[in-house]
């Protein structure tokens, strides 16, 4: 039998501060806000010392060197295919992954739904009233920039809608000042009004200041939307970028919450861990309302500011002084559904962010939504999204969210 000294001595062991090493690129806005969702993860959860260094570039020889118990790291890292033969220390990687692009990477992959992204971004455009669409992914070939081209055409095109796509010659981009002229000839050949949806923030302040450059109205002619949600690039952004926030500080998080199980004895999960994208971070760039009809448009704002008051299709009347038939038939022009499901849409769009972002009841997500009846938010909920709302919160809120609620 154990004396209670050994007994002690082993439960010290087993309960030793864990060393992980963060491998990450420290200019990369991704990297950041999964530094800081890893950060979520060692507030809430005690025994961890992070290892990173942002100035040095990860190897295998500084890994070695650390002897860390687990590591968290970038896809993109030049070393990744190295640091993946250290099968004696669990690994967790995030960021984009092919398996026909990258090869056969033996650890799980923490992503976001690249997909998901570029079709958030065509419905946000199609609801604010555009009917003319663009995608710039500059001279990117990346899988992932492929992808949310993909999702933002898709989605277009089941709505009935096709897409311009800025496809520059190489020499016309070598630097940014000539990049900017290129742009520049580019929306000027577009029809006004267009949404351009960017394959991120860097690439979506040049397309704004080529609109400068070109005289174009910024949103009135040109609606700009970018991706990250990479604050200081948005707010130095003249006008300031609408951006979607992909949600990557949940990546993050569970990067971090995998890799605790991993180093705990767990077995690794199969495949690739997807993330969604959070929502659009609306600012100057975007926030025009393109629909023709001023009636509608007024509407259109009145819902948005009011819906979850809640409101009821014979206050938007009211307001804007249309009959009841004039408004159907206005509204199924302009947008292709009756005021009443234009406020449920918003209504749905609050208590979903609510669901995912807070630890409110769902009954009082419901309420602040402007949902009165759970039976009937139940049933509208599950016919939207497929789920209940408690099945949605489960599956895509935070995991720091799901603890502390």
């Amino acid at each position: 039998m154990p004396s209670e000294k050994h007994e002690h001595s082993r439960n010290r062991r087993q309960t030793r501060v864990k060393r992980v090493a963060l491998l990450l690129e420290s200019g990369m806005a991704f990297d950041r806000a999964i530094a800081r969702g890893v950060g979520h993860y060692i507030h809430s959860h005690t025994g961890w010392i992070i290892l990173m260094d942002p100035m040095t570039e990860a190897s295998i020889d500084g890994l070695r060197h650390w002897a860390p118990d687990g590591i968290i790291a970038s896809t993109r890292l030049r070393a990744i295919r190295e640091i993946a033969t250290l099968t004696d220390i669990p690994i967790v990687g995030f960021g984009t992954y092919s398996k026909r692009h990258d090869g056969d990477i033996k650890f799980p992959i923490v992503s976001s739904n690249q997909t998901e992204i570029g079709r958030m971004a065509a419905r946000y455009f199609i609801n604010k009233g555009l009917r003319h669409f663009a995608f710039c992914g500059g001279i990117e070939t990346a899988q992932w920039c492929h992808e949310r081209k993909a999702g933002f055409v898709t989605e277009l095109a089941q709505q009935g809608f096709g897409c311009d796509v800025y496809q520059p010659e190489p020499k016309s981009v070598a630097s940014m000042p000539s990049a900017i002229v290129s742009l520049g000839s580019w929306l000027e050949s577009l029809p006004k009004p267009t949404g351009v949806f960017v394959f991120f923030d860097g690439w979506a302040r040049w397309v704004l200041d080529a609109c400068v450059l070109q005289g174009l109205n910024v949103p009135q002619e040109i609606s700009v939307l970018g991706v990250d949600n990479d604050r200081w690039l948005c707010d130095l952004s003249q006008p300031s970028l609408s951006s979607i926030d992909a949600n990557v500080e949940t990546a993050g998080y569970m990067a971090a919450d995998l890799l605790h199980n991993l180093m705990s004895g767990q077995p690794a999960p199969a495949g690739v861990t997807y993330i969604d994208p959070a929502k659009v971070e609306e600012r100057d760039s975007s926030s025009y309302l393109a629909f023709e009809d001023s009636q509608v448009a007024f509407a259109i704002r009145y819902i948005k500011e009011h819906a979850c008051d809640p409101i009821e299709p014979a206050d938007v009347l009211k307001v804007t002084g249309m009959s009841n038939s004039t408004a159907y038939r206005k509204f199924m022009k302009s947008l292709g559904r009756s005021i009443h499901d234009e406020i449920q849409r918003v209504q749905m769009e609050r208590v979903q962010h609510l669901l995912t972002s807070t630890n409110l009841s769902v009954t009082e997500a419901a309420r602040q939504s402007g949902f009165q009846n759970m039976r009937y938010l139940t049933k509208v909920f599950r016919d939207a999204t497929g789920m209940t709302p408690t099945e949605y919160r489960r599956n895509k809120s935070t995991p720091a969210l799901e603890n502390s609620a």
